[in-house]
């Protein structure tokens, strides 16, 4: 589990970098600053990157300068194999790191750059497979940063989606989180009841944030 975190915590500052300091990210960091209207002290925060367009980036950072292996790199999600060779599981996505309430980045969700076609007829996000740090119906988005404000509020604020979850922060609303999925499961309850007892659903109100809603 310590390595897992350790290769989850390197891909994040190297997404990170690529979106806020290299000219591969320049349109992602284009994306989010202007289209989203997200400040660079939120992308700091929240620690968003970008995952590049070339294959196997990543998977050659981690191996040649910081020596992990291939199946390490494959065990904690951020690679993949595909006709017998290594490639980064997420191309061309903006990188929403996934942390525990301790801080560990557990997994990450990549997000296409665009709002309505996703990248080559992919989903519009990808999420970490699972791993041994990282169940989905465990864990919410946003928890570590909003955390001592729900303490204060004493309730949590459910929104559908990272940037909903974001965009509240930005606005002053800082005790608001987002789940991956459709649906609040019963692990997910029992995560969030161990800081606030009220929750708020913040979902979309289209059939499907409704449909939702009523599942949670």
């Amino acid at each position: 589990k310590t390595r897992i975190y350790e290769i989850n915590h390197l891909a994040s500052q190297f997404y990170h970098y690529l979106l806020t300091d290299h000219a591969s990210g320049k349109n992602a960091l284009t994306y989010v600053t202007d289209t989203r209207g997200i400040t660079m002290a939120l992308i700091s925060t929240y620690g968003i990157g970008y995952a590049p367009r070339q294959g196997n980036a990543l998977c050659n950072y981690l191996m040649k300068k910081k020596g992990y292996k291939s199946d390490e790199l494959i065990e904690a999600g951020v690679a993949t194999l595909r006709t017998g060779r290594l490639y980064d599981f997420f191309q061309n996505r903006l990188m929403f790191p996934i942390q525990d309430s301790r801080g560990n980045i557990v997994a990450f969700s990549g997000r296409g750059l665009t709002d309505d076609a996703p990248p080559a007829g992919g989903p519009k996000y990808i999420n970490t497979k699972e791993t041994p740090v990282y169940i989905k119906g465990d864990t919410v988005f946003g928890l570590f940063q909003a955390k001592d404000s729900i303490k204060k509020e004493k309730k949590v604020l459910l929104m559908e989606g990272e940037f909903d979850a974001i965009t509240a922060y930005k606005e002053g609303i800082t005790n608001a989180i987002a789940i991956k999925g459709t649906a609040l499961t019963e692990n997910q309850v029992r995560l969030l009841k161990r800081f606030a007892q009220k929750i708020v659903f913040c979902f979309d109100t289209d059939s499907a944030g409704t449909e939702a809603q009523r599942r949670s």
